[in-house]
Order: structure tokens, then sequence, then C-alpha cells
């Protein structure tokens, strides 16, 4: 992981307005990055946000570890340097794992309850002020988690590290920030990257906080058919309520043909969703699969957006793709909000396979099947 281009002297918090796709990797991860990117170019459709910084997570690890006679950081540097030292001995891969992953857990668990320095809580609480435009305690966010160890051309590392979902409470957020900044050296985060990673400890988490915004429906769009595998066309996958269409949920999914066709490829079978309540957490919701989940509007809205989209971020510097995107956003009173946009990334192997190319054999659109065959 190339760390010459990290800035760990930033140690106050940015505005997302101030963040780029330049930031990424050197400031916060794509996360951050491509949604201030997205703040300049889209201004009213993404909401204001705050980043916290590699460089304010490096400087709490300048804190001595409690239980330790050095700090975190140092604490860490050595985990990695003993794994190393018990390969060159002739330690098998399974006992160094063992071995790490033990020493990781503690470390975690003592990022869980880290002290959060006083300047850095009074930067805090004016960037909600300043951001915001209300008090810590007082305005439900989002603490998405953001590494540099993420969206790579070889690994996205999508959902591997912890989002804290719209929560209010001073005391929660705080804590959130600590769980956030941890989640990278949970077994699953690590086991992950290691197939990739030869720097380990050059992981650096920086945390993307936006308020919460209580959407109808959401979902994610990506500018490609990938059923029919056209570049020009728009895959779209939406369920009500926020986190639509993820973890497996059957969601409502259009193929948006370029020339201006729309064909159902699912109906949305989730029976429940999730609304966001001002006082934090999430509401249960029920509904009926009597009307659609995206109306006309919302279609033409997306196809506009999926077009300034393909036509302005592969000339954004900073941007290294062309496309195709794939983008997370949702709606509210018919206004559309986005949050968050990456590369699709698609496993070109499993693409080749005959075995599962034959899963999803061409067929005649216009073939007309008896309803009692």
């Amino acid at each position: 992981m190339p760390v010459k281009k990290v800035d760990l002297k930033q140690k106050k918090i940015i505005p997302l307005s101030e963040i780029s796709a330049r930031s990424s990797g050197v400031l916060c991860g794509p996360k951050a990055a491509n949604l201030g990117q997205l703040k300049v170019l889209f201004p009213d459709h993404v909401v204001n946000g705050i980043v916290i910084p590699f460089g304010i997570f490096r400087m709490h690890l300048e804190q001595v570890m409690p239980g330790e006679d050095i700090s975190y950081w140092q604490y860490l540097n050595r985990l990695f340097e003993r794994a190393d030292q018990m390969r060159l001995n002739g330690s098998g891969d399974e006992a160094v794992e063992s071995y790490v992953l033990k020493e990781l857990d503690y470390f975690r668990k003592s990022i869980k309850e880290i002290r959060l320095l006083d300047d850095f809580l009074t930067d805090l609480k004016n960037g909600f002020i300043s951001n915001f435009g209300r008090e810590i305690g007082k305005q439900p966010v989002f603490l998405r988690s953001d590494t540099n160890m993420e969206d790579l051309k070889e690994f996205t590392g999508a959902g591997l590290n912890l989002t804290v979902f719209n929560v209010v409470d001073y005391e929660s957020i705080l804590q959130g920030i600590r769980d956030v900044w941890a989640s990278p050296y949970t077994e699953r985060s690590y086991r992950w990257r290691q197939q990739y990673l030869l720097n380990p400890e050059n992981v650096f988490p920086s945390i993307l906080i936006i308020p919460s915004v209580d959407v109808e429906c959401s979902g994610v769009m990506v500018t490609k058919g990938i059923s029919d595998q056209e570049e020009n066309d728009l895959t779209v996958a939406f369920n009500r309520g926020a986190g639509g269409a993820v973890d497996g949920q059957a969601a409502e999914t259009y193929l948006l043909k370029n020339k201006g066709e729309k064909v159902l490829i699912s109906p949305a079978r989730e029976p429940s969703y999730n609304r966001l309540p001002p006082t934090g957490g999430s509401e249960r919701r029920y509904t009926l699969f009597n009307e659609p989940v995206l109306n006309k509007q919302n279609i033409d809205v997306l196809r506009i957006i999926a077009a300034e989209i393909r036509k302005q971020l592969p000339h954004t510097p900073g941007i290294e793709t062309s496309g195709p995107f794939d983008i997370e956003l949702g709606f509210k009173d018919n206004n559309l909000w986005l949050f968050q946009v990456r590369p699709f990334v698609e496993n070109k192997n499993a693409a080749a396979s005959e075995y599962l190319n034959s899963l999803n054999p061409e067929y005649d659109r216009g073939m007309m099947i008896p309803l009692d065959h």
C-alpha cells in the first residue's frame, strides 16, 4: 500500500465541501473523496458533511497504550515485526496468523476505549455547528469508515469496515468514532485485505460524517447493463426506506435501456424496511406490493443523473476510471440524494465462466409462453 502520499499532518476536521477526488489516499479514503467531488459537481444532490482525516487517527495512536509502556502506534508496528520474525524463524503460516489475530483483537479492543483528545473534541463540536447548523447530540448522523485500503484496482473493500447508523446522542457519537477506528482490525477485515497487502501497519481509517436523510426509498444504480453487458444501459435496484437493495434483499430491479425502454428484471418482495427517525436508530415498517417503489419521475431523474455522472466524472481530476460507476442513492419527497459513487468492479474470471454464463441464457424477448407451461 503506497504511503508516501498519505498526509498525516492534517489534524483538523475538514468540511466535505473542501474534499475532492484528489484527497483519496492522501487525507481520507475514497468514500469521502468521491462524495466531496460529487458535492462540487452536484451540490443540490449531496448533503453537507465533515471528514475526520487519517492524521487525527494517527495523532491519537501517539498516546501510551493502557497496560503497556509504549504507544498504540509502537505496539501495532511491534506486532507485525514479531510476525515477520516468526516467519524467518520457520513458523508456519497458521501459527503466524494465529498470533497476529490474537494481538489484533487485543489492539482493536484497546482502540474501542481510546481517550479522545480535548482539541479534537472541540474541533468536532465546532464542525457540527458550522456544517450542520446544530450542536452535536442534536443532529442524527452516519459515521462511515473510509480507509486508504479501499476501492483499489484489485480490491474494493466495500462493506468490510463499520458504518454507525443514524446516531444522535453525543456519547454514542464519540463511541461510534472509536468503534469505526477499531473496525479495520477485526479478523474478517484483516483476512480479506491480507490477500493483497504487504504493509498491514499502514492501514489508516478516516471517517465520513454525514447527516441522516430519512429517504422513502433507496438503492444502487450501476452505469452499465449488468444482465445484457451493454455499456450504455443502466442497472437499477431499489427498495423502500434506508439501505435498500443490500444484504440480499429482493429488490425492485430494472434494466434501463439506452433507447428509453424500461425492463423489469425483478419486482420488490421485501416486506419490511427501515426509516430513520430524528431520535436516532431505525424504525421498522411494513409495506404492500401493489405499487412500484420507483415512479416515472424517479426513473427519469435517474437517467438524467447517470448521464451527468458519465459525462463529468471521467474528466474530473483525481478520478482514475472512465466507468462504469456503482452509485448509492435515495429519494425523499421525489428529490434525489447521492450517498456514494465508486468504480464498479467486475470479476472477469467469473464473467468468462461457461457454467455461470449458462445460468443466464439468451432468449427471445418477443416469445409468448402459455401460462400452463
